[in-house]
């Protein structure tokens, strides 16, 4: 059976029952209508014409669920960051077909990578009401299939990302819950309804990572979380072979290697499926820009480079300012301090929101400093302070940065730069050519330790990592600085790896009981997971 058969399969019930009612009035007919009229039989078919030309605008006008190749290509288009061509796609059929309620739900797919990745506060407020303008329209359709609460569910997913990204938070728990219920309540009536099955894996794996002692609030309202039994459950749905395997495979596709990098804390594992699943990594700019960020966040600058040089560009595309601020990062990260200052400032220029605006400016003001040029180092430290918001951890530490007015050792930050580049080697040599004593600060002494640590850690020598992660955590565990957090994290996703799941879990606590840390809510989230991991 094909992926448009089994949508149309939906549209029956109501058909059905106006064909029983025409069926029924023609009987009536018969009795009512005297049968030794002279033109009876040319009046009955007259009659009977008319109606069938009523019944078709009819089932025409009925509200309905197809999704066919057609809407597979709105859906392909939008999950692609082809925003305008999916908007395009999608006025195209609603002039053939109006009352086809998938429409509804595609058109919230390109209102949702549009204010999340652009961040547009004037599109905010005329984009948003439209989501609960789509449920209501999806509530006043049919009941009778699969699409009815997975549609609602699925709407009521994207307003619930929107709201957080617009810091919205109880909006977007009750729009998180409704969203749970839906999907469940769709699984136990509809268990063959695969696309069900990737979003409640999602909200599965991330309530699952919602800690132990918080549990109990989400069991009390019906909310229960499994990180295993979520990413299965997405996971399985990418290698289905049914009638809705592509369904929405993309998203599926986009969500899993995320899941497993921060749910389930493996980084080989989830690059290894980067690598080995058939991404087209050209045309699908959302899938280019998932693994461009894995990559560059797992220290492979030089991979992300040529996935994001190599996208396809055309105006049917997002015009997506991300991309440069990805690209700044790359640039940065391998001390290319010109090509990474043009694409920041590409980035500030052209982005309307206020997500990472601050790491921006403080990324500028690290390459004045790098050049020696501090007027123009302290102008940009300002702009920390003065433009975007606190929402980020990023942003966050650059604002308390920005307010010390102490600048980073030169040296710690190139190591530390190089490192994330994935040029261990280059860092390492900048460290080993001075010694700790050469450091007064404190914070100074601790950073130093802590690049020995990541250095090592990224070139798997996990004995010396230990070493050094141990002493960063010594000498650093009482100052605000994320240092001795991170040590303490990495530590415990080293002993998680070699199965010493005790001292994993001690090693998680110790991040987490470290407070007001840099950087602590990304921390923390990490840590929690690890705990979830290793309890069990």
């Amino acid at each position: 059976m094909k992926r448009g058969d089994k949508a149309v399969k939906f549209r029956v019930n109501s058909y059905l029952t106006i064909f029983l009612s025409s069926l029924i009035f023609y009987l009536l007919s018969f009795i009512l209508i005297p049968i030794n009229k002279p033109d009876y039989f040319t009046d009955m078919k007259v009659l009977c014409s008319t109606f069938l030309l009523f019944l078709s605008v009819i089932a025409n006008a009925q509200q309905h669920y197809t999704w066919d190749a057609k809407v597979q290509a709105v859906y392909d288009a939008a999950t692609s960051f082809k925003i305008n061509e999916a908007r395009r796609l999608s006025a195209i059929e609603k002039k053939t077909d109006p009352n086809n309620l998938c429409l509804q739900l595609l058109d919230g797919y390109a209102d949702l990578y549009q204010l999340f990745f652009n961040e547009s506060s004037a599109d905010y407020n005329s984009v948003y009401p439209q989501f609960d303008q789509r449920i209501d329209l999806i509530k006043s359709g049919p009941s009778n299939t699969p699409f009815y609460k997975y549609s609602l569910a699925v709407l009521n997913f994207q307003k619930a990302i929107i709201a957080i990204r617009f810091n919205k938070n109880w909006d977007a728990a009750f729009a998180f819950r409704k969203s749970y219920v839906l999907l469940k309540e769709n699984s136990n009536n509809y268990p063959k309804f695969t696309p069900n099955n990737f979003y409640f894996g999602v909200l599965t794996s991330v309530i699952g990572a919602v800690p132990s002692n918080y549990q109990w609030i989400l069991n009390f309202i019906g909310m229960k979380g499994d990180i295993q039994k979520g990413n299965t459950l997405v996971l399985n749905y990418i290698y289905a072979k049914d009638a809705y395997a592509n369904m929405v495979k993309n998203e599926a596709l986009l969500a899993y290697p995320y899941l497993v990098l921060n749910l389930e804390g493996n980084k080989k594992k989830a690059i290894e499926f980067i690598e080995r699943t058939n991404y087209d990594l050209k045309k699908n700019h959302l899938h280019a820009y998932m693994a461009t960020n894995i990559y560059l966040n797992n220290q492979q600058p030089k991979k992300a480079w040529i996935i994001s040089n190599n996208i396809e560009r055309s105006n049917d595309y997002l015009n997506m300012p991300f991309w440069n601020y990805e690209r700044g990062y790359i640039c940065l990260n391998q001390l290319q301090l010109e090509n990474a200052k043009q694409e920041y400032l590409e980035f500030v220029q052209n982005f309307k929101g206020s997500y990472y605006i601050k790491d921006a400016y403080e990324k500028l003001s690290w390459i004045a400093y790098l050049q020696s040029d501090m007027p123009k180092a302290e102008q940009y430290r300002q702009k920390v302070i003065a433009l975007g918001n606190e929402s980020a951890d990023a942003d966050k530490l650059a604002l308390e940065n920005a307010k010390s007015r102490a600048w980073p050792n030169a040296t710690l930050l190139k190591a530390r730069l190089l490192s994330d580049g994935g040029m261990q080697i280059q860092s390492l040599d900048i460290l080993k050519a001075t010694t700790i004593q050469n450091f007064s600060l404190l914070e100074d002494k601790t950073e130093y330790l802590y690049r020995f640590a990541r250095d090592y850690d990224l070139m798997e020598d996990k004995d010396q990592a230990m070493r050094y992660y141990m002493a960063t955590i010594d000498m650093g565990k009482n100052l605000k600085e994320y240092f001795a957090a991170r040590s303490a994290l990495q530590m415990g996703l080293i002993y998680e790896e070699r199965k010493d799941f005790t001292n994993a879990v001690k090693s998680f606590h110790a991040c987490i009981n470290m407070k007001n840390k840099a950087f602590k809510n990304s921390l923390d989230q990490k840590a929690k997971a690890g705990l979830l991991r290793c309890e069990k």
